[in-house]
């Protein structure tokens, strides 16, 4: 198989800065981050995130590694055919879908996103920090919060089902026994045979921050299979 460029994707109320404590552990010089537009980036981010159709245009088979909604969103834009073929795909602390529904009762409640929507409209730190302390991640300035784009990512949370547009060979995803957002029932739920979860029995659902040494070797792994593949 050739060369896959990996392409990192964050979840909800975070930026492309959440990967750092991953990338540190990995010698991919080659990696590049999407920005969600989730938050304002800081003024002392170094961190260089790309979009969307500057990856399309190389035509290069990408892995894409998205962390919660990250992962979802990815799954979308292979729904469209966007992404280039070939592209290989890893989900971490991640879900197929978030909302419950028929078939899929496993779910969190719509009416609890609907709920963070409409706190959007009057405090949108409150609502994203809310749901950081949640995840164990640090409040972030009010100034950093774009309520546009975060009402996007929960309409996306609320609505969207892309267990259909899994691939159809193995998925590789790796979740935390511990994490309160992406529930072991519903990440199970999410990723049927033949996905293969990995589980970090003390994880919440900051793999990423919490487990970077995990992660790493879990994504070198993944990739060095995924490549010697015909």
């Amino acid at each position: 198989m050739a060369r896959l460029l990996p392409v990192f994707v964050h979840g909800w109320a975070f930026g492309p800065e959440f990967w750092q404590p991953v990338l540190a552990q990995l010698n991919w010089a080659d990696a590049v981050m999407l920005d969600l537009g989730f938050l304002k980036p800081e003024a002392s981010d170094v961190t260089k995130a790309v979009m969307l159709n500057d990856i399309c245009q190389k035509q290069q088979p990408i892995l894409g590694i998205g962390h919660s909604l990250g992962f979802m969103w990815l799954m979308m834009q292979r729904r469209q055919g966007i992404l280039p073929a070939g592209s290989q795909f890893a989900g971490i602390n991640t879900f197929a879908s978030f909302a419950s529904r028929e078939g899929f009762p496993e779910g969190v409640a719509p009416r609890i996103v609907q709920r963070m929507i409409r706190g959007l409209g009057r405090e949108p730190a409150a609502v994203v920090n809310d749901f950081r302390q949640r995840c164990g991640a640090l409040p972030v300035p009010a100034t950093r919060c774009q309520p546009e784009e975060l009402a996007h990512g929960l309409d996306i949370l609320c609505t969207e089902d892309v267990r259909a547009d899994l691939p159809c060979g193995p998925l590789n995803v790796l979740a935390g026994r511990q994490d309160e957002i992406a529930s072991p029932s519903m990440t199970k739920a999410s990723f049927p045979a033949p996905t293969h979860i990995k589980w970090e029995e003390n994880g919440g659902h900051l793999l990423p921050q919490t487990h970077s040494v995990e992660c790493a070797r879990f994504l070198e792994t993944l990739r060095n299979r995924m490549e010697r593949q015909p």
